[in-house]
């Protein structure tokens, strides 16, 4: 069964749906939580736990929020690019790349969940690829950036970052 498209909708129908699969029957236990349906759990207050949903759709409304984006570079020594990325960063780590420090976890999807991979050697790194950016969308909180600022770090096999270069000539 699903929840129907027309008709009065109700929230205890729509949380038997999300619990049994079954519209309007089954026992549950209130207080019902929307956000606990639609995230899973019942980290809101719910009576019940629900089953998470939608876990492969980006974003997933339980990662609303619970990631900074971060645009980097993947760069050779002679400055050649590898690849334009959209990394993430876990706000208990960093609140914005300004707060990025050694030991930070960069991952490749906003759950969370998959830290990027090794990315260190002979003139491998990372550099931020967002001109001008604000003090706080600057990693290590540079005002201005190249020429006058320089930001570039390496990560390791779990993804945590060593800053390689944090220097502002003019800012």
């Amino acid at each position: 069964m699903a929840v129907p498209t027309t008709g009065v909708l109700s929230m205890q129908s729509m949380a038997q749906e999300a619990l049994y699969g079954t519209y309007g029957s089954g026992s549950v236990t209130g207080p019902i939580s929307l956000y606990d349906m639609v995230n899973g759990g019942n980290t809101n207050g719910s009576g019940n736990s629900y089953p998470t949903i939608n876990q492969n759709c980006l974003p997933n409304p339980a990662s609303r929020g619970a990631y900074v984006p971060f645009l980097i570079l993947k760069k050779y020594t002679n400055s050649s690019l590898v690849s334009t990325n959209t990394y993430y960063l876990d706000p208990s780590e960093a609140a914005n790349p300004e707060n990025l420090t050694n030991g930070d976890i960069l991952y490749t999807d906003a759950n969370l969940t998959t830290p990027v991979g090794a990315h260190s050697g002979t003139g491998n790194f990372y550099e931020q690829d967002q001109p001008g950016p604000s003090k706080e969308q600057s990693a290590c909180g540079l005002i201005s950036w190249p020429p006058d600022g320089n930001w570039s770090c390496q990560t390791d096999a779990n993804g945590a970052i060593t800053i390689v270069l944090c220097s502002c000539t003019t800012c």
